[in-house]
């Protein structure tokens, strides 16, 4: 991965300091831009506990203090009002490719898995773009589902066709990132943006998964 800005070095590093079930950075930065993009809205309380929750679904965050929690989620929400902001910028967005220090070849099926995780969570809002008849964020999916399909093996692709997907990838994300991002804010101007802090609000779902408030849980410590 290139040199990254100092908060989220930080951030890798605790992310892989809390175990297997933990998303790592690159498919962390993924997730964060399928929920940003995503054409139906889902609270940051509903999709937290997905980070850490693990391929079975049952991961839950141990922390010794309930600060040192806090404070990874402060982190994680400040990468989304990061790439929120990048978003707004139309060219400006880049997603956080790990590279592959052997041949400096461009790692993009991570990123690729935690976007695809996003889009599980509200699967109606990209049922309506594919309905939809917006040609570019329509190649957007399927080119996204692709490459879903040629990290997981199943693509049925030749060799040479697979090659090509896999060297265009890096270049083809960040155009079919920001034309969903346009797709959503033409069709719903009046979707809250990111929230103006990195902190939890009291009132909020708690993000360790209890359903309680957070006031009423981690909150309490």
């Amino acid at each position: 991965m290139a040199e990254l800005p100092s908060y989220l070095d930080e951030l890798d590093q605790l992310l892989l300091d809390q175990g297997d079930d933990w998303m790592l950075l690159t498919q962390l930065d993924g997730y964060l831009t399928g929920m940003l993009v995503s054409p139906d809205m889902v609270p940051p309380g509903s999709w937290l506990k997905h980070i850490w929750a693990g391929d079975d679904g049952v991961g839950v965050p141990h922390f010794e203090k309930m600060e040192d929690f806090q404070y990874l989620i402060d982190l994680i929400m400040r990468h989304y009002n990061d790439v929120l902001a990048s978003l707004a910028q139309p060219g400006s967005y880049e997603p956080l490719f790990d590279i592959d220090t052997r041949n400096d070849d461009i790692l993009w099926e991570m990123w690729v898995e935690g976007f695809v995780q996003a889009m599980d969570l509200a699967p109606d809002g990209w049922r309506r773009i594919a309905a939809s008849n917006d040609a570019g964020c329509k190649a957007a999916l399927k080119g996204i589902a692709k490459l879903y399909a040629i990290a997981n093996g199943d693509a049925r692709l030749s060799r040479s066709k697979e090659d090509q997907w896999t060297r265009e990838a890096p270049d083809l994300i960040p155009i079919w990132v920001e034309l969903l991002h346009a797709w959503r804010l033409e069709n719903d101007p009046s979707r809250p943006s990111a929230p103006r802090q990195g902190k939890v609000g009291r009132n909020d779902p708690c993000p360790c998964g209890s359903g309680k408030k957070y006031k009423k849980c981690c909150g309490l410590n």
